[in-house]
């Protein structure tokens, strides 16, 4: 009876460890950064205006570029992509339609917890 009881009594602490490894394992991979998706566009000198976002999106849709979104952020447009592997197909047909005097460069957006851009977002409602 007394090692029934002792078999029993290390089931529960071990199967807590396992669980809680397991647990760890998964926040860790979930946290790993992905390849950078996206790119942003700025002028290369001062007083060279910013191309138009549709512009920028016809050129690279008609080349089968598929595009999530693309958004101003400070000085330049940064276009996210769908996947990595596009990024470089992108970089080139972007050099192709665009006049000279932008650089285009490789960016990491950046990325806002889900709880603050519902907050962000429902703002007005506060107070």
């Amino acid at each position: 009876m007394n090692l029934r009881l002792a078999k029993r009594s290390f089931i529960w602490p071990a199967l807590f460890m396992l669980l809680a490894a397991a647990s760890m394992i998964g926040l860790a991979v979930s946290r790993l950064p992905m390849p950078a998706s996206a790119l942003q566009i700025r002028p290369a000198r001062a007083g060279v205006a910013l191309p138009d976002g549709f512009y920028v999106y016809q050129g690279l849709s008609q080349r089968g570029i598929h595009i999530k979104s693309i958004t101003p952020l400070d000085d330049g447009l940064v276009i996210q992509l769908d996947s990595a592997s596009q990024r470089k197909i992108a970089e080139a047909v972007l050099q192709d339609i665009l006049p000279a005097g932008f650089v285009i460069q490789y960016c990491e957006p950046p990325h806002t917890k889900p709880w603050v851009a519902k907050l962000d977002r429902d703002r007005l409602k506060f107070g």
